[in-house]
């Protein structure tokens, strides 16, 4: 019977899972190429050549926030599994580090 008295602080973490889920997010990033749209030769009517300009701004703008995120998520899991590959030593000189580092 379980000491009720302690809490379970194992945790069944699959890092090899992390690591990939990592390496496909830069990998999705660097196929990417470019996170600028480029603008038409061409779009003929001037509303038309105003209006993709404004398009291709907001998309190259929200792209590149986005390749951002997934950069930062991918980051956030090599860093995940390299603690739970390190134990319980290394969660509390992370939690250290990102306490004293603000």
């Amino acid at each position: 019977m379980a000491d009720r008295g302690r809490a379970d602080t194992s945790y069944d973490v699959d890092t090899e899972v992390l690591r990939v889920m990592a390496s496909k997010a830069r990998r999705t990033v660097g196929e990417l190429g470019s996170s600028v749209v480029t603008t038409p030769a061409d779009a003929g009517h001037e509303w038309v050549v105003v209006a993709a300009a404004g398009f291709r701004a907001a998309w190259s703008d929200g792209l590149a926030a986005r390749v951002t995120d997934t950069e930062d998520f991918a980051d956030r899991l090599g860093t995940t599994a390299r603690i739970f590959d390190e134990g319980t030593d290394a969660a509390k000189a992370e939690i250290d580090a990102m306490i004293w580092s603000g």
